[in-house]
């Protein structure tokens, strides 16, 4: 789908085909069109509206447009809506610039923000907003007022320390108001799309004509789920994020969901595709563990990680932690890895013989609080098993310590009758292994873009679990 972006300024023109690099955008510059619209609203959202109405019409595809100002507090808001227009209606970049410095002459607060808002036609005429906005002030330094795009050489990031105009393009479009604003836009494309997959694929699936979408769950980090009705029954499907084939084997995930049906401890998946990970179940109404208050009932949880870890029928799949993290590894090059987290994977290796001399059983593999459900009647059962396969008991355990490291601990004192220094140990082990696997796949995330992509900051969370695993194999060491 072609999106017109209804603008002359080949700045922002540059702008937006770099943030929005994955949408085929065609620019005016494109079409020779050299319109001028009347951008007389008293609003960055009206002004956005007349030109993406205009070309609209006129061309009867999607377009979206942007009105975006600077906003100082000392002058009440100006330039604002006037912004590119602030010393006349031809006036240049320096024109404005020099207008703004002498306006603010001898003003000491000079605290400021830039607000960017898109707005959006669909194909059907329907109009969406989407706003952006960053805080900073605009700069006494002016050695540089006459560069730059706009009010870049004047407007200081206070959480960078830097000018629009000092920071490099791929920071600043990584940052910025128009950043903040299209990444909305992109994001709303992108559930668009997976609103018509979902449609699609639950329709073929059921032999039906009327699914209909009813919610997103938001668990997981990356993975895209929907709550979906079809004759007066409710279904959960699954379609994979991005990269996840990096990380799981869905043939083994299949054989493992199989099991853990057979034993009575989730719910039934009615389609499986292998290829493209899509995964359609019964809906269960309930509440995911990590969201209810109080104390866990540890006894149900025990109860149905005996029942996985006891069965007489093995995964045809070993987890294979220590591949496993090597496999993870090798998707990163070494300047995406910090030097403590290979400091701390040295140490951590010390154990692996000891690791892998223990029995293994089958295991849930993400046996996380999130992936246990109390379902309305009270009943708990589990979800989840895209890390199944034959592994340490203990590693289940520490998996339940993902919110909080006390819960797998309490844990451990319920599923066994005594918690000797072995069982301790390997708790702790186990708990740093998975904050330096997920480190890796945290970061992996980070470097393909996808914090800018979720809007979720993989880099913070991947610091986290270095931190984590730091403080955590000190501990195992000392038992």
């Amino acid at each position: 789908m072609k999106i017109l972006f209804a603008s002359h300024n080949k700045d922002k023109q540059e702008e937006v085909k770099k943030i929005l690099k994955d949408v085929d955008i065609v620019t005016l510059t494109d079409l020779n069109d050299n319109d001028e619209v009347v951008e007389d609203g008293a609003s960055l959202e009206e002004n956005a509206f007349l030109k993406a109405e205009h070309y609209h019409k006129k061309y009867d595809i999607p377009v979206i447009s942007d009105d975006t100002g600077l906003f100082v507090k000392a002058l009440g808001g100006e330039p604002g809506v006037h912004s590119s227009r602030y010393s006349g209606e031809n006036a240049t970049y320096i024109d404005n610039n020099r207008k703004l410095l002498s306006e603010l002459e001898g003003v000491a607060n000079r605290d400021a923000y830039f607000e960017c808002v898109i707005c959006y036609i669909d194909k059907s005429s329907k109009v969406r907003y989407f706003h952006g906005k960053v805080n900073g002030k605009i700069t006494e330094d002016t050695t540089d007022f006459d560069k730059g795009f706009g009010y870049d050489s004047l407007f200081y990031v206070n959480m960078y320390k830097k000018t629009y105009y000092e920071l490099t393009k791929d920071i600043k479009n990584k940052i910025s108001h128009r950043y903040l604003a299209l990444n909305k836009f992109a994001n709303y494309l992108r559930e668009q799309s997976w609103l018509q997959m979902v449609e699609f694929y639950a329709n073929n699936i059921l032999d039906h004509n009327d699914a209909k979408i009813e919610s997103r769950l938001m668990g997981g980090m990356s993975n895209y789920t929907y709550v979906v009705s079809s004759d007066d029954e409710l279904y959960t499907i699954r379609f994979l994020g991005e990269y996840a084939e990096n990380f799981v084997n869905r043939e083994a995930e299949a054989r493992n969901i199989k099991i853990m049906e057979s034993l009575g401890v989730t719910n039934k998946t009615i389609y499986f595709d292998i290829t493209s990970g899509v995964k359609m179940s019964h809906y269960v109404q309930g509440n995911s563990l990590n969201t209810l208050e109080g104390k866990y009932d540890l006894l149900a949880v025990c109860k149905i990680l005996k029942k996985i870890h006891q069965s007489k029928e093995l995964s045809k799949y070993d987890y294979n932690p220590f591949l496993r993290i090597e496999k993870y590894q090798s998707l990163l090059d070494d300047s995406d890895i910090k030097e403590e987290y290979l400091i701390l994977k040295n140490e951590f290796m010390k154990f692996k013989e000891y690791l892998e001399s223990q029995e293994k059983v089958l295991t849930h593999g993400d046996s996380q609080p999130s992936n246990f459900i109390v379902l309305d009647n009270g009943e708990l059962i589990t979800v989840d098993f895209e890390f199944s396969g034959n592994n340490d008991p203990v590693y289940d355990i520490a998996c339940f310590a993902n919110i909080k490291l006390e819960d797998g601990l309490d844990l451990l004192n319920v599923y066994y009758e005594k918690v000797d220094n072995d069982k301790l140990k390997r708790f702790y082990l186990w708990k740093t292994y998975q904050c330096l696997q997920w480190y890796l796949v945290a970061s992996f995330k980070e470097k393909m873009g996808m914090s800018e992509s979720l809007s979720i900051d993989f880099k913070k969370i991947a610091d986290n679990y270095l931190d984590q695993a730091s403080k955590i194999l000190e501990i195992a060491k000392k038992i």
